[in-house]
């Protein structure tokens, strides 16, 4: 009888004995894909502060756990470029055998930096051809083929237009087409320039208002109006988080700039029903339309704010402020509501508690 079953349990044994047994490769997966993860992201901050000596004893403590972790790699790489080993770079990029398009990106440029650019020109343009390459993959090659024949060039970067207009793209367009002669396509692509601006960052603005008077061109208009949908999706944010409202405005105090600050005045009249605090509304709207050298409407956002809280010592003496014969300069305005006092004293408040 034994011997008829031996060969079934022989099996049978096997299989629980290695089910039993810990698989290594599984078991220390996970602990070393988070340890690398935070390596990654100590050696991110240490940069980030510029803690070099730091971030390179992280590094050559992390080193043995890059291959086969991307994430863990990038900052790796970065860093030896950072510190003039492009060389050193690329060998830890090249132990990822799929790297991300970041990774594949930092690729490109280690090869730049070793005087491999035909490697680096056909890694790109065979990339860029695919409709899964960033748009910072066209746009490198788009760079790199201006100097020769730029309709290879301007063909890359024409695909990163196909569904946005990105003005890193249009601005590539508008220096190749310059440097050519083309002032007719230069025009073309300095007024998608002026007219996607609107959308971007505060400093893709402003590169793109001085490239365009560098080379002669009229600049960015700062009497732009925000569109609907802008104000629209501006207001529901600030619904939402109605905190972001004083940090935003606070910000444009500081350092104006004149299409924003026109939309955050849109936005917060569009979400003023569904705000809890109608008087700080006010209180705001009034200092924005200072900034935006617009004392009647201040005047008027004031007034309506003391109506909705007669108490509030800072839009009395903003109303006073912006009642006198001869208005203040906004500087001297906005410096007297945040420290509460004006030249005369807290007369405002005065009267009207009498």
């Amino acid at each position: 009888m034994v011997g008829i079953l031996r060969p079934i349990l022989q099996p049978l044994r096997r299989w629980i004995s290695t089910a039993a047994e810990p698989n290594q490769h599984t078991a220390s997966g996970i602990p070393q894909r988070r340890l690398a993860r935070r390596f990654a992201d100590a050696i991110d901050r240490a940069v980030a502060l510029g803690l070099w000596d730091h971030a390179d004893r992280l590094a050559q403590t992390a080193g043995r756990l890059a291959a086969g972790y991307p994430r863990l790699a990038e900052p790796l790489a970065r860093l030896r470029l950072a510190q003039g080993d492009p060389e050193t770079a690329l060998r830890i990029i090249d132990t990822c055998r799929t790297p991300p398009a970041s990774l594949r990106l930092l690729r490109a440029t280690c090869l730049l930096f070793l005087g491999s650019r035909t490697e680096a020109n056909l890694d790109l343009y065979k990339w860029s051809g695919r409709a899964s390459a960033p748009l910072d993959a066209r746009l490198l090659l788009g760079l790199m083929e201006r100097h020769g024949d730029d309709s290879t060039a301007i063909r890359a970067l024409l695909r990163n237009l196909r569904h946005l207009e990105d003005l890193r793209t249009l601005q590539a367009l508008l220096l190749i087409s310059t440097k050519r002669q083309r002032a007719d396509q230069a025009e073309i692509w300095a007024g998608r320039l002026r007219a996607g601006c609107p959308a971007g960052t505060d400093d893709e603005t402003g590169i793109t208002n001085l490239m365009l008077e560098s080379l002669g061109m009229p600049g960015l208009r700062d009497d732009a109006e925000p569109t609907p949908d802008q104000v629209h999706a501006l207001a529901m944010e600030l619904i939402t988080f109605e905190p972001a409202i004083s940090t935003l405005a606070e910000a444009q105090q500081r350092r104006p700039h004149l299409p924003t600050a026109r939309l955050l005045v849109r936005a917060i009249e569009q979400a003023l029903p569904d705000l809890s605090d109608d008087a700080a509304a006010f209180h705001i709207l009034a200092r924005l339309s200072v900034v935006l050298g617009d004392p009647d409407a201040a005047r008027r956002f004031a007034e309506q704010g003391l109506a909705a809280n007669p108490m509030s010592a800072q839009l009395a003496l903003l109303v006073e402020a912006l009642t006198e014969p001869t208005p203040p300069e906004p500087g001297g305005i906005v410096a007297a509501i945040g420290s509460g006092e004006t030249p005369e004293g807290n007369t405002a408040v005065r009267s009207r508690a009498a």
